[in-house]
């Protein structure tokens, strides 16, 4: 008998290629006007904000553009946006255009600018509690799924540390998903973000806290990354693939919004917190060890995930192998060496990692402070 469960999901989901040009009819249907864009210097750089910026203008539509968002954002990146805002005009819906740090970062911005609450003290699970202004998010990556989820995560730039800001009211209300706006996107991001996107999948659909409806989404988006990233990593203008990483990268968003992430992401975050690494490699090269660990208690779930992904000669001994050489072979493995993390710190990014309940707890088997060193130290070669 399925326990009691709760799905929080997006109003109104709409993809296609070209549908980032229809923003305007989308807000115009919720009734708004005047969209405050939260964006990042790339986004510019690469001409996308031109592309949804300009039929706005042409639409009649008053609007204004934050574009300082940074990678792994502190929450100064917030009360930047929002004194952009509020010297801007008098915004009536909040537009995320980028990847997860942009749509994060929109995230609060919505939640925070017509009250005046401050970012920080959000921090945790349930403390916002309400979003005034809606929010539109056209994600320019397919890894992230934070167009889907009720999470947003920032950096504490003097420690390192990150944190999560997890809240259902924080789901988008509008998600434009348009393949057009990833065809640009380089090969160690599209590789970084893709792996991602698989490990959301995963660990949603392991995870002690899974609904059906996650399980489901996530094993279809396992049907859809499984070959689609070994795909576009190899051809990045493989638009068929570009398109399938987009969809599955949201529906393992989807997976993971309405179950949780596990211990990959817990080791992940205070490792790259402190030594600023992309999140997508960490978490791509610590699943193979992290699963592993897990193997004695999701051995069924690992036979069927690997099954979804079209592994199907991967039996549950071998899939920890077969994520190591994914990730290995799409580049991932070598950025994460290049980042030379003493073995003298593992110690202390280990007990943060496991003092992160909220995605441990979830996690099929206990991780102990000794299990997360030993996990680190294979993962970083530190054993070699």
């Amino acid at each position: 008998m399925p326990r009691p469960f709760d799905n929080n999901l997006p109003r109104r989901l709409r993809f296609g290629r070209g549908v980032s040009g229809e923003l305007a009819a989308e807000l115009r249907r919720l009734g708004c006007s005047r969209p405050f864009l939260v964006t990042d210097a790339g986004v510019r750089a690469a001409g996308l904000l031109a592309r949804v910026t300009g039929p706005l203008a042409g639409q009649g539509l008053q609007h204004a553009v934050f574009d300082g968002t940074e990678p792994e954002p502190p929450f100064a990146c917030v009360a930047a946006a929002l004194a952009s805002a509020r010297g801007a005009f008098d915004p009536d819906v909040v537009v995320a255009l980028g990847g997860g740090s942009v749509m994060d970062t929109a995230k609060l911005v919505a939640a925070t600018l017509l009250d005046g609450r401050e970012a920080p003290l959000l921090a945790g699970i349930g403390k916002v509690g309400r979003r005034p202004l809606p929010l539109f998010c056209l994600p320019t990556t397919a890894g992230t799924g934070s167009e889907a989820t009720p999470v947003a995560i920032f950096t504490d730039p003097a420690s390192g540390t990150k944190v999560g800001v997890v809240d259902p009211c924080l789901v988008p209300d509008v998600v434009l998903l348009d393949p057009e706006l990833t065809d640009g996107l380089p090969a160690l991001p599209t590789a970084a973000a893709g792996m991602d996107a698989l490990v959301h999948a995963l660990e949603a659909f392991i995870a002690r806290s899974a609904t059906p409806l996650a399980r489901g989404l996530a094993l279809e988006a396992a049907r859809r990354i499984g070959p689609a990233l070994p795909a576009v990593c190899r051809d990045g203008g493989d638009r068929s693939a570009r398109d399938e990483m987009l969809v599955g990268a949201n529906l393992a968003g989807l997976a993971f919004a309405n179950s949780s992430c596990c211990a990959v992401h817990a080791l992940a975050l205070p490792l790259g917190g402190r030594f600023h690494i992309v999140h997508g490699v960490l978490t791509g090269c610590l699943t193979a060890e992290t699963m592993r660990h897990n193997l004695p208690a999701i051995r069924d779930d690992i036979a069927v995930f690997a099954g979804a992904l079209g592994w199907g000669d991967a039996d549950p001994d071998g899939f920890p192998d077969r994520v190591a050489a994914l990730a290995d072979s799409i580049g991932l493995k070598r950025v994460l060496r290049a980042a030379s993390v003493p073995g003298d710190a593992l110690a202390e990014l280990a007990t943060a990692a496991v003092s992160n309940r909220r995605l441990m707890d979830p996690n099929p088997r206990p991780v102990t402070e000794s299990d997360a060193v030993a996990i680190y130290r294979r993962t970083l070669g530190l054993n070699d």
